[in-house]
């Protein structure tokens, strides 16, 4: 009986996690894993406009490093329109917001 007792004991043999619990603890450490929103200067913000005109001019396939709070997404493929009243440029079938643009390059 004295062996039961000794570490994690009785505990050890009856481990048990329900899926509910497994969930709010993978959603928890996505919430810790926040990103912030780079603060991109002058220099930085006129290389991707740049960049984003050459590749609309030129027909070019553009690469998109985009800000995404808990993981790192990039989109590439070919800008079919600029809409600079709303910001946004169509790559593909989906509009990107020029704010959350981090970095960009032409393929």
């Amino acid at each position: 009986m004295r062996k039961k007792l000794e570490g994690n004991g009785l505990w050890e043999s009856s481990r048990m996690m329900l899926p509910e619990h497994k969930e709010r603890i993978n959603r928890h450490n996505k919430e810790l894993d926040v990103r912030t929103m780079p603060i991109l200067d002058e220099q930085k913000l006129e290389d991707i406009n740049r960049v984003l005109q050459e590749a609309f001019e030129s027909r070019l396939e553009v690469s998109l490093n985009l800000f995404h709070p808990t993981e790192a997404r990039t989109v590439t493929g070919y800008i079919h329109k600029f809409d600079l009243f709303s910001g946004r440029i169509l790559v593909g079938l989906q509009w990107i917001a020029l704010s959350n643009i981090i970095d960009c390059s032409c393929i």
